[in-house]
């Protein structure tokens, strides 16, 4: 994993979403540590990486298609988790939805993670 390039995705996160980033951390699955962040949240982190975990398991035994490129939850106090999962990692995400736009957040920011992150895990 390329450092630097891992913490300028963050940073493109923070550019796509501006005020409307509350926190974020990308984490591994293996032990829910976060490697990279931005306002972290570690035990965050390690629920939601619990959670992600049990979501696959469930789909699986539902018979449903896997979990697609991400997954967001609607939360009270209009904020939003995002979790994107990427191989051995996973990349929380906590936005006010009162500060960014739906489209914005799925047709730019999530892309543009998804893009940094697999070019700073490139071996």
């Amino acid at each position: 994993m390329n450092m630097t390039k891992l913490n300028e995705a963050v940073e493109i996160l923070k550019g796509d979403l501006g005020e409307g980033l509350t926190a974020c951390n990308i984490f591994t699955v293996q032990e829910g540590l976060s490697i990279a962040g931005h306002n972290s949240q570690p035990k965050a982190s390690a629920l939601f990486n619990q959670v992600t975990s049990n979501l696959i398991k469930i789909l699986k035994a539902a018979d449903f298609p896997g979990l697609g490129k991400y997954y967001i939850v609607d939360l009270e106090g209009d904020h939003m988790v995002v979790v994107l999962p990427l191989g051995e990692y996973r990349w929380g995400i906590l936005v006010d939805a009162t500060k960014i736009e739906l489209g914005l957040l799925v047709s730019i920011a999530i892309p543009n993670c998804i893009r940094a992150f697999e070019e700073a895990n490139k071996k």
